[in-house]
């Protein structure tokens, strides 16, 4: 993301962070990336997938595939908030580029 975030020149300094780095710290807006599709990793651990999802002061934005967080995801924290959002919470690639959200 950091790499992204610089050959698009935008600012990546300070802006790009993983679950455990970013313990302690909150922002207006973050976008979260998992980006998994098998494997929980650190959604496994409540407590870090709870930094995760309350650390955004104003707006968050998950990165994710249906597949996963409806497969297996589903039992996690981030799976039951998606089950709690529901539908109307998904945006595609076809929805953000024309600026619907």
């Amino acid at each position: 993301m950091e790499s992204s975030l610089k050959s698009a020149d935008l600012p990546a300094e300070d802006k790009c962070f993983n679950v455990d780095s970013f313990q302690g710290n909150e922002d207006e807006h973050i976008v979260i990336s998992c980006v998994r599709h098998a494997k929980l990793g650190f959604l496994q651990n409540i407590r870090r997938t709870n930094v995760m999802l309350s650390r955004c002061k104003k707006t968050m934005i998950i990165c994710t595939s249906r597949a996963f967080v409806n497969g297996p995801a589903r039992s996690s924290l981030l799976g039951e908030l998606a089950q709690h959002l529901g539908p109307k919470a998904w945006l595609s690639v076809e929805d953000v580029k024309a600026g619907r959200f």
